[in-house]
């Protein structure tokens, strides 16, 4: 087993150490990818994690994907709930993005996001 500190590694079996670079090697390459959410109106991306997704799938009749495709930031949606335009919403929250969001795709994605009263 070895230990790395700065430029030395510690071999702790033997309780050496050597001033040799230690090679970096891989050992657990189990890395769980961590699911990113990106807004369709500021193109901004945040990490979200597997419960999240599921439970937003029941909304979408199981389909994750369409979430995903659909997603708008809570900034975002407050915005747009004000009756604020795309374009103002993508202004005032000082947005680069310039996709194109057509109307019916808005009204979907102003539905499926955030908390309604059901």
């Amino acid at each position: 087993m070895y230990i790395i500190l700065g430029h030395r590694q510690f071999n702790m079996t033997t309780e050496t150490s050597t001033m040799e670079q230690p090679e970096v090697v891989e050992t657990n390459n189990n890395k769980i990818n961590t699911p990113k959410l990106r807004c369709i109106i500021t193109g901004k991306e945040r990490l979200t994690n597997r419960a999240y997704l599921t439970q937003k799938a029941e909304a979408t009749e199981g389909n994750i994907e369409k979430f995903l495709s659909l997603y708008i930031s809570r900034p975002a949606l407050k915005h747009l709930r004000k009756g604020k335009t795309v374009d103002e919403t993508r202004f005032a929250l000082c947005s680069k993005c310039v996709d194109p969001i057509g109307a019916e795709l808005l009204d979907e994605a102003l539905k499926l996001n955030g908390k309604w009263s059901k």
